[in-house]
């Protein structure tokens, strides 16, 4: 085996880890804790959850050739942020204090079904492993706001992270 495909094996390895432990920490939410907030002015349960099947579905819409999210940083920036700032989340495996979701991924404020939007999130979290499988052969970059054009292992060690951020959100609930 590769170093690339011992690399990308990992990769899957702790995305399949992390959205795993994500839906068995959301199913076993008392039902009223699913639909209330974390906190004051914090998100619920049920937005946490569609934050994270908004980021796929972004990310696999661009994926497939439609709009991807929009940058927000644009050239050196996110260069440096790519080179200072994504390491130190990949290692530590936590984000900044008071990071600011994207528009494209906040949560609208409905409230969908457990089951159903569990269900979803564990089929795109499956389509984007092969999405990305399929990217890392081609090359293909996903764009991330911050610190643009990610290759497909980074792109998903990346997810893995975001999906334990906002575990120990769920948790903390």
């Amino acid at each position: 085996m590769t170093r690339g495909e011992a690399g990308w094996k990992r990769a899957v390895a702790e995305h399949r880890d992390a959205v795993r432990r994500f839906v068995a920490t959301a199913e076993g939410l008392a039902p009223d804790a699913w639909t209330r907030p974390r906190a004051p002015g914090k998100w619920t349960p049920a937005e946490i959850a569609e934050h994270l099947v908004l980021s796929y579905e972004t990310a696999l819409a661009e994926l497939s050739g439609g709009p991807g999210i929009r940058p927000r940083a644009t050239g050196w920036r996110q260069r440096l942020l790519r080179w200072v700032l994504l390491p130190h989340i990949l290692f530590h495996r936590s984000f900044p204090v008071r990071a600011v979701s994207p528009r494209e991924i906040r949560p609208t404020g409905a409230h969908g079904d457990r089951g159903a939007v569990l269900a979803r999130m564990r089929e795109l979290a499956a389509r984007m492993e092969r999405e990305l499988d399929a990217a890392r052969v081609s090359g293909a970059l996903v764009t991330h706001p911050y610190f643009g054009g990610l290759p497909a292992v980074r792109a998903l060690r990346f997810l893995a992270v975001h999906v334990e951020h906002h575990l120990r959100q769920l948790s903390s609930s």
